[in-house]
């Protein structure tokens, strides 16, 4: 009887946490990753072996590091790898993980408009313009935080070799043996999401299970 008593008050306590988290995001968004966490199920077993792994090498990063900054890379830091970070980021609030700090950068990125950011609206997020030409700012407002999104490279976040974890969301882009990073191509605005709130779950499982 007291082993059920102690299983049901740590269920209780699991869920005020997770409800206190999401009450910094917006109501629509909470609902929005709801619907997502429904369909985890449909994401294919060899990609989930992907994303598991992915978990897991940011999980271990954040063991060794009192906070792991994690960068989102594709050629032109637009679509894959600005809606990554936003929605990794969006999942890491959910799932009450703070201890990340999770930017995006372009090998080789462009000034130029971002109508993609419009698809988040639906989900819940505020999207403003911060600026017009040359230099198209935005930001994305989830709640209680407003997150900059703007255009850059690499080299301009001025980070040594070995304090982020890279993750290459697009092919052919990567250098060979480079230091700490992965490499898994990302695809449409809804798988993101999809598949970086499923990364944001299980780094949550993950940790409780180091704990």
């Amino acid at each position: 009887m007291k082993t059920l008593v102690t299983i049901a008050v740590f269920t209780v306590l699991i869920l005020f946490q997770n409800g206190v988290q999401a009450q910094k995001l917006r109501n629509k968004i909470v609902k929005s990753i709801v619907q997502f966490e429904s369909s985890y199920s449909s994401i294919q077993e060899d990609r989930k072996v992907l994303l598991d792994q992915l978990a897991s090498r940011i999980t271990k990063g954040s063991k060794n590091d009192e906070d792991l900054t994690i960068i989102f890379v594709d050629k032109r830091n637009k679509e894959k790898s600005q809606l990554a970070a936003i929605w990794l980021r969006t999942g890491l609030q959910y799932y009450g993980l703070n201890n990340y700090n999770v930017l995006s950068a372009g090998t080789e990125p462009i000034q130029e408009p971002f109508p993609a950011l419009a698809s988040l609206e639906e989900y819940g997020f505020r999207v403003g313009n911060a600026s017009k030409k040359p230099s198209y700012a935005y930001t994305v407002k989830s709640g209680s935080e407003t997150w900059p999104v703007t255009y850059t490279t690499l080299e301009a976040l001025n980070l040594t070799d070995d304090s982020a974890l890279r993750i290459y969301v697009e092919e052919g882009i990567a250098p060979e043996d480079g230091p700490k990073q992965i490499e898994i191509s990302l695809f449409s605005p809804e798988r993101i999401a999809m598949e970086l709130l499923y990364v944001s779950s299980r780094i949550k499982y993950l940790n409780e299970q180091y704990q």
